[in-house]
């Protein structure tokens, strides 16, 4: 892969403004581009560039990167990518509800051809160890009677799943990283979980997401949606929706907990949401 310029360097003039990008990166508009600041390793970042450039050959709404990845003095990995205006998508609007069901399914279609292999910084979660791993300690986190129920029932789902197709998935489809601009969906940002994985588990993601109301799933808006994202042409599988998207909530809440336990950024609202979801 060749070399991108210096990040450093190649900046635009003008006063740095911090983006949202999550608890653990550095996002940081610069005019006209974004530098994304990492703890990550050059390989990850370097499948995920590559992953972004051949997308983006076929979905407008994937953004390449400009520059990088390059590693920093202090050892993580910068990247360039251009600045996409955009608000976040608003899961009460019907019509961007649909657009998104469409864009899974384009990208899931596209992700079924991939073939760059496996990003194995970040496994699928049927290879992940179920106690301890990246994303979650089950050793360290509170364990409330709800979450040891639904850790135990996602435990025996992965320990012998349904042959569900597998493809690259975005990783993190939530509404800050679907960017709206005139009522069209301008941008899916933000790829750092991006791997290959069930694209079953990514629909009940994007379906709790976006068709949630208050601390609980929208039945009407569930069926539409997934609905919309069927008739697009999506491959994700619809018959385990319901366990998946259990799971997807356990997952994430012990991710919460995980970083609580560890004395890392973490929000506990959003925590005691997951978890009044799950009750």
């Amino acid at each position: 892969m060749a070399k991108g310029p210096r990040t450093v360097l190649t900046l635009p003039d003008g006063t740095p403004e911090p983006l949202t990008g999550g608890y653990k990166n550095d996002v940081v508009r610069h005019g006209d581009v974004v530098v994304r600041v990492e703890r990550t390793t050059l390989a990850s970042a370097r499948w995920e560039h590559g992953l972004l450039r051949r997308l983006a050959a076929d979905l407008s709404e994937v953004v390449a990167p400009l520059a990088g990845p390059e590693r920093r003095p202090d050892g993580r990995i910068a990247s360039v990518f251009p600045y996409v205006e955009g608000r976040a998508l608003d899961r009460d609007a019907p019509a961007e509800r649909s657009a998104l069901a469409e864009l899974l399914a384009r990208l899931h279609r596209a992700g079924l051809a991939w073939r760059g292999g496996p990003r194995r910084e970040v496994p699928a979660f049927t290879e992940r160890d179920p106690v301890t791993n990246a994303w979650w300690d089950w050793r360290i986190v509170d364990k409330p009677s709800p979450v040891r129920a639904a850790y135990d029932e996602l435990v025996g789902f992965l320990s012998d799943p349904p042959p569900l197709a597998r493809g690259v998935v975005h990783g993190d489809v939530y509404r800050g990283n679907v960017l709206v601009r005139e009522g069209r969906i301008a941008g899916l940002v933000d790829w750092e979980y991006a791997r290959v994985d069930w694209p079953a588990w990514e629909l009940a993601n994007a379906t709790w997401e976006v068709c949630k109301v208050g601390d609980s799933l929208d039945a009407a808006r569930a069926r539409e949606f997934v609905a919309a994202y069927v008739d697009a042409g999506g491959p994700a599988e619809t018959e385990p929706l319901e366990q998946l998207v259990r799971g997807r909530l356990v997952v994430d809440l012990l991710y919460s907990l995980t970083s609580k336990a560890r004395g890392e950024p973490f929000d506990p609202s959003y925590a005691d949401h997951l978890l009044r979801a799950l009750a």
